[in-house]
């Protein structure tokens, strides 16, 4: 499936009831000393920068790049073992920020950048990752939002930068380009194509980003009404398709012209949210998310992997048991019934856990938020220094918003004072705090109603 890349892309835990600490504390016991067994923890090279993209082509061979680390470093590493162990192919010590690979098969694939001085890049190996050779650019100040590749022939990028931005196209492997969409107002930042005739892009995943079409190989694009865009998407054929926006997981049997939601993100314990998904075969659906989690006692978070097998009628969730204890999953991919991955970081060859706990459930069913207030995701997340935190009250109330790392530990108050109802807005500044996960929760009336993550990336 296609992955869409990036450092955007992304969303990082929803709201929790404390009330309701009793019972998670005695699900947390349950779950303690009855571990499911069908998933195994995998462990990436030491001091790696976050993964951009991750994909795997087989059983054994998989590939991934990050993002940069603190001395301005990206990489693009390999495995051939199904995930066990990785190993370093590539590496850009410009600057650049690797922002998508794809693999046509186990030894052919491209890689691209981001730009510093001199433009992105778009690398190709036909070996497995052993020797890269640079393709051309669609022109000299290009950098790759995203990648499309059909063929070794076929390739298509965006990038929505003015002037020299756009959507492009080459039929030669990277030796020529054509632009096939330019737009000031409307710039393109992803791209997914479902043959070399059809396909989409899109300036975000967000509601009110918009959501175009082309059916004539991009010479003409058209706007899907109410269309808005998407996190990952993936087609079967022209007509059946699915993709992850920020709140809903939909489907499409008319080729995007309109869409019908299989499941929508929901605050509980655990909290729902798919936004990285697999398909496999006609009914099971496999999908993780940053937001997608279950709170156990003194703040820990276990990370959820959903389930459906029944096409989106009804879902589950599993909680791969291991003693890393993920508090979260970003990428997911199924490449049959029994195989399947979840990043980061754990592998399965049987079909995941023998039990899939049910999202009807108590604990999932009766924890739904009051509606006197809103705390929403903050943004940019991750982000460095600083990071912007809104929350919606319904009625004038007493607030506290503060800061919490992963141990519990109160690192800043952000707010602490009486509030009308309305919108609120508030920036937080990490300077002085190392790189982490971090916790921001609300009070009112000195209750404690949610909490939501995020990320400092240094």
């Amino acid at each position: 499936m296609k992955h869409t890349p990036h450092t955007r892309a992304v969303r990082f835990l929803s709201g929790l009831l404390y009330f309701f600490s009793i019972f998670i504390f005695i699900n947390a016991i349950n779950f303690q000393h009855n571990p499911p067994s069908g998933w195994y923890r995998q462990s990436l090279p030491q001091n790696l920068p976050p993964i951009n993209v991750l994909t795997f082509k087989d059983s054994l061979t998989g590939y991934a790049v990050t993002m940069l680390n603190s001395d301005n470093k990206s990489y693009v590493i390999k495995t051939t073992d199904g995930g066990d162990n990785w190993s370093f192919v590539l590496t850009d010590s410009s600057g650049r920020m690797f922002t998508d690979v794809e693999f046509l098969n186990s030894s052919t694939g491209f890689v691209c950048t981001n730009y510093e001085t001199g433009g992105g890049k778009l690398l190709r190996t036909t070996n497995g990752g052993i020797e890269w050779s640079a393709q051309n650019n669609p022109n000299s100040f290009f950098a790759y939002d995203d990648l499309y590749v059909l063929s070794e022939s076929e390739l298509w990028a965006v990038w929505d930068a003015p002037f020299d931005g756009g959507v492009f196209r080459t039929t030669n492997g990277g030796t020529t380009w054509q632009r096939k969409y330019y737009s000031l107002s409307f710039p393109a930042d992803r791209i997914y194509m479902v043959n070399s005739r059809i396909g989409f892009i899109s300036d975000g995943y967000i509601p009110n980003s918009y959501l175009r079409k082309t059916t004539d190989f991009g010479e003409t694009w058209t706007e899907v009404l109410n269309g808005d865009g998407w996190y990952n998407i993936h087609f079967k054929d022209s007509l059946e398709g699915w993709r992850s926006k920020r709140s809903v997981f939909q489907k499409t049997t008319d080729c995007g012209l309109t869409w019908t939601t299989l499941l929508e993100v929901s605050a509980g314990n655990p909290d729902v949210a798919v936004s990285s998904f697999s398909i496999i075969g006609e009914d099971t659906i496999w999908g993780v998310d940053r937001d997608a989690n279950m709170l156990y006692p003194n703040f820990q978070f276990r990370g959820v992997i959903t389930k459906t097998t029944n096409a989106g009628l009804n879902w589950g969730y599993q909680i791969p048991d291991t003693s890393f204890r993920m508090p979260f999953f970003v990428f997911c991919e199924f490449l049959d019934p029994k195989i399947g991955w979840a990043y980061s970081s754990v592998h399965t060859v049987s079909g995941g856990d023998s039990v899939t706990f049910p999202l009807t459930s108590a604990g999932s069913q009766s924890t739904s938020l009051p509606p006197s207030y809103r705390l929403f995701q903050n943004y940019p997340n991750p982000f460095n220094p600083s990071t912007t935190i809104e929350y919606e009250l319904d009625i004038s109330s007493n607030v506290l918003l503060k800061i919490s790392d992963t141990q519990g530990k109160e690192v800043r108050s952000l707010v602490n004072s009486r509030q009308q109802s309305g919108k609120h807005k508030v920036e937080f500044d990490a300077e002085g705090l190392p790189s982490g996960i971090y916790f921001y929760s609300l009070y009112l009336e000195k209750s404690f109603v949610q909490t939501r993550k995020m990320i400092l990336i240094r």
